[in-house]
C-alpha cells in the first residue's frame, strides 16, 4: 500500500509540474492540428511490437515449456492492460498467469521467464543510454556518470550471460531463496543455445526500433517537424521514467519527461510539447488497455484468482 501511495504522490506531482500554467486555448490548438490518419499509423507500429514480444518469450518459455507464440503474444499485451489499469505493476503476474494457465505450466517458472525478460529490456535501456552522448545534447558535467552506467552495463551484462550459461543454477545461495533464484534461472537457460542468439538480438533490437519509430511516427503526426535524434532522444526520457513508481500507466511522469525533453532539450513551446505529450501517451496507452481487456475477460480470467496463487519457490507439477 505505500508503494501504491508513493506512485499516486509522484504521478500527482509530475501532473502539476508538466501541467501548470496550462494555456487552454494553445493546447487546444496544438492538439487539433495532429492528423489522425498519421496517429492511427503510430498506434499500429507499436501495436507491431506485440508480435516480436510474443516471439522473444517464446525462447525464454523453452526450458519450462515450448508454447506458441500466439500465446505469449496475448498474454503480453494482457500484461500491458494490467499494468495500465491496476496498480503494483500486476500486469507481469497477470500475464505469467495467463500462460500457466493455458500451457499449462508452473506460474513460478513462467513468472521468472518473465524477470529474465525484463533484465533483457533494463540492458536494452542501458544501451540506449550509452550512446545517448554521441548525440550532443548531453552536458559536459553528465557524460563522466553515463560513462560509469555504460561500464556497469558491460558488467551486469556479463554477470548475466556468466549465469546464464551455469548449468548449476545461481551459485553462494542456499534454502529456499536458492529454489527461487534456480527458477529464474531456468529462463536463462534459453541463453545457453546458440541458435537463440541471433533470434533474440534480432528481435530485441527490432522492438526498439518499433518503439523510435512510434514516436517518429507520432511527432509527424503532430507537425512537429523533429529529426530521428531527436525522437531517439524523447525515447530514452520515456524509457528512464519506467523506472521510477508512478500511478497505472505511468500517468504523469511519462508527460513529464515528453515535456522536459521537448522544452529543455528542444525548446519547443510548451503547449505543442503538452499535447505531444498527451498524443503520444494515448496512442501506447488506449490500445493497450483495450485489447488487453477484450482477451482479459475473454479469456476468464479473474484477479482474485491471480492474486492467490503464490509464487513459492521450488517445483510445481503441470496442471
Amino acid at each position: 500500500m505505500k508503494r501504491l501511495i508513493v506512485g499516486l504522490i509522484i504521478s500527482l506531482v509530475a501532473l502539476w509540474w508538466a501541467f501548470r500554467g496550462l494555456d487552454w486555448q494553445a493546447f487546444r490548438e496544438a492538439l487539433t492540428q495532429g492528423n489522425i490518419a498519421w496517429v492511427v499509423a503510430s498506434s499500429l507500429v507499436l501495436l507491431s511490437v506485440i508480435p516480436l514480444r510474443g516471439l522473444r518469450w517464446c525462447i525464454f518459455m523453452e526450458p519450462v515449456k515450448k508454447v506458441p507464440a500466439r500465446l505469449t503474444a496475448e498474454a503480453t499485451i494482457v500484461g500491458y492492460f494490467g499494468n495500465n489499469a491496476l496498480p503494483f505493476r500486476l500486469g507481469e503476474l497477470l500475464r505469467s498467469y495467463y500462460v500457466a494457465r493455458q500451457a499449462p505450466a508452473p506460474l513460478t517458472q513462467v513468472f521468472g521467464t518473465v524477470i529474465v525478460e525484463r533484465v533483457i529490456d533494463m540492458l536494452s535501456a542501458l544501451v540506449l543510454l550509452a550512446f545517448l552522448p554521441l548525440t550532443g545534447a548531453v552536458p559536459e558535467q553528465l557524460r563522466l556518470p553515463l560513462l560509469v552506467v555504460v561500464v556497469l552495463c558491460l558488467v551486469l551484462a556479463v554477470i548475466t550471460v556468466w549465469l546464464a550459461r551455469r548449468e548449476n543454477g545461481i551459485p553462494f545461495v542456499r534454502g529456499r531463496l536458492k529454489s527461487l533464484l534456480d527458477n529464474l534461472h531456468l529462463g536463462f537457460t534459453s541463453l545457453r543455445q546458440e541458435q537463440h542468439y541471433l533470434t533474440l538480438f534480432l528481435t530485441t533490437v527490432f522492438i526498439w526500433l518499433l518503439y523510435l519509430a512510434y514516436i517518429h511516427v507520432a511527432q509527424h503526426a503532430m507537425g512537429l517537424g523533429l529529426s530521428l535524434v531527436e525522437s531517439y532522444l524523447i525515447l530514452v526520457g520515456t524509457t528512464l521514467v519506467l523506472v521510477i513508481p508512478a500511478a497505472p500507466g505511468f500517468v504523469g511522469t511519462f508527460h513529464a519527461a515528453v515535456i522536459l525533453v521537448c522544452v529543455n532539450i528542444f525548446s519547443m513551446d510548451l503547449s505543442r510539447a503538452q499535447a505531444m505529450a498527451v498524443v503520444l501517451h494515448a496512442i501506447g496507452y488506449i490500445p493497450y488497455t483495450v485489447i488487453g481487456a477484450i482477451l482479459y475477460f475473454k479469456s476468464h480470467l479473474r484477479l482474485q484468482d491471480v492474486k492467490r496463487q503464490p509464487l513459492k519457490p521450488g517445483p510445481e507439477s503441470d496442471r
